[in-house]
């Protein structure tokens, strides 16, 4: 038997904690916090230890895997415990410890410390076989140590390698995909480290289902025929619930247990973050990005966040600087947020914060580059609206484009720090231009290339916000692994 544990973002008075047993059947579980049993009443099962595989797909195969979500009541906020989980079954018990923190209920001042959040997206675990990124993730300590971690898509790539034969029922393709699971979340080393130096939240993006996801994909036979996109959805959601859900035990806005792209809000004054799950239930019609359940809450996150005056963070598996793409391309690669019907919904609701006169911080992942971008609003001429692109941790392995440009290197006779990731693309001229006109000048304040991930520190400071962005890029060479920091950017409600 072998227990992993992970922290789950929480309300600063609870910790969550994610549980992985791998074990012939599930076992009895006693919680410790702090060398001392917890009570039974302190202790709710939001997802309650049940296989990782459920047992619709399992058919006659023995359950193997054992998932859950738990959290424990009447702590005190920004405070450091030792949790430990002791599980038994016939024959066999094991144990498990894990030290973390609750959030904190509010951003320190400067004369304090840092709230910092890590970010990080698009992981491959096959090209980052010696784990750099979590051994660089467990190494943020001190002044830099993460209070938490924003996963922003692509935790794991279900429809890799490239043009593999993948099977066609949802029983294969459930074991398929929790083995890729198994692989990030529940080894010693490797990316599961990276998941336990602070509360982790989460969003998916496509590679959670397959590229392109809800589209075909020309790559993915079984994209191709309705049953194969069904099929496949279905295992690739039920795995991300078992691994990645947030089991919100009274949704945000709607109150009760959370569904399947719905957003979560986590605030810790005076920043307020809205995670966007808008891949599970994306329309394949490109009519909506967000179910009508997410966009509800995003018109009540933005009233809310203007009545209390607070700074949104908005964050969303693709970029929302994206322009639309044309027909082909959208079916080869993938479509952009503003290929959507919905897309004007997003880009009106964050600008009524620019309106109040509240700066809005972007959050994205997915384009295999970084860049910190900024937007100046022609009415105020101040900086009100922020973009930070956080990819990818390991990038993914590219059939026929990574041959080619390793053959390009040895002819022209030159070694490159990353010879197979992209720089980073331009940002348009204007924001949302159809929405605002000329309204928002944008501009592109840092760029970075390579694996890497970012942290961001948060202090307050008079009536705002001071924020320090720094990249750390993920190399084996020493040289290249040197922080690059970012100008800090003052959040100023006006």
């Amino acid at each position: 038997m072998k227990i992993s544990l992970v922290p789950r973002a929480a309300p600063s008075s609870c910790l969550r904690i994610w549980v992985g047993i791998l074990a012939s059947q599930a076992p009895s579980l006693t919680w410790f916090l702090d060398g001392n049993p917890v009570a039974a009443a302190r202790i709710h099962p939001l997802r309650p230890l049940a296989s990782a595989i459920p047992v619709e797909f399992r058919g006659a195969l023995p359950a193997d895997n054992f998932t859950g979500v738990f959290e424990i009541d009447g702590l005190q906020s920004g405070t450091a415990y030792k949790i430990s989980l002791s599980a038994s079954a016939p024959g066999t018990t094991a144990s498990a410890e894990l030290r973390t923190r609750t959030l904190p209920s509010s951003v320190p001042s400067v004369l304090e410390s840092t709230f910092n959040v890590l970010l990080a997206s698009c992981f491959y675990q096959g090209e980052d076989k010696a784990g750099l990124a979590g051994i660089f993730a467990n190494q943020l300590n001190g002044a830099v140590r993460p209070d938490l971690t924003l996963l922003l898509g692509d935790q794991v790539y279900l429809d890799l390698p490239t043009l593999a034969n993948f099977p066609n029922n949802k029983a294969a393709l459930a074991r398929r995909f929790e083995s890729s699971y198994r692989a990030n979340w529940q080894r010693e080393e490797g990316y599961s480290q990276l998941f336990k130096v602070a509360p982790t939240a989460a969003i998916p993006d496509d590679h959670e289902y397959w590229n392109n996801f809800p589209h075909s994909s020309p790559f993915i036979q079984n994209s191709w025929t309705q049953s194969g996109r069904d099929n496949w959805t279905a295992a690739a959601a039920a795995l991300y619930k078992a691994f990645q859900f947030s089991y919100e035990p009274d949704t945000y806005h709607h109150g009760g247990p959370a569904e399947l792209g719905d957003a979560s809000v986590i605030n810790v004054e005076p920043l307020s973050f809205f995670m966007a799950d808008g891949r599970s239930k994306r329309d394949p019609n490109l009519a909506t990005i967000l179910t009508a359940r997410a966009r509800k809450q995003l018109d009540h996150w933005i009233s809310d966040t203007i009545q209390q005056r607070r700074i949104g963070v908005f964050i969303t598996g693709q970029s929302m600087l994206g322009l639309p793409v044309g027909g082909l391309r959208g079916r080869v690669a993938d479509y952009q947020l503003a290929n959507y019907g919905d897309f004007s919904d997003l880009t009106n609701a964050l600008g009524r914060l620019a309106e109040a006169g509240l700066p809005v911080i972007m959050i994205t992942g997915d384009v295999h580059w970084g860049r910190l971008a900024a937007a100046r609003d022609a009415r105020t001429g101040r900086e009100s609206i922020f973009e930070i692109i956080s990819s990818p941790t390991s990038l993914v392995s590219t059939v026929a484009k990574d041959q080619l440009l390793a053959l390009r290197g040895a002819i022209a006779g030159r070694t490159e720090a990353w010879p197979r990731h992209s720089s980073p693309g331009p940002v348009p001229e204007f924001l949302w231009f159809s929405d605002f006109g000329s309204r928002f000048v944008c501009s592109r304040g840092h760029e970075q290339r390579g694996n890497h991930f970012v942290l961001l520190s948060f202090t307050r400071s008079g009536a705002g916000i001071n924020l320090r962005t720094t990249y750390y890029p993920i190399h084996q060479d020493f040289s290249q692994r040197r922080p690059q920091a970012v100008r800090e950017i003052s959040l100023i409600p006006a």
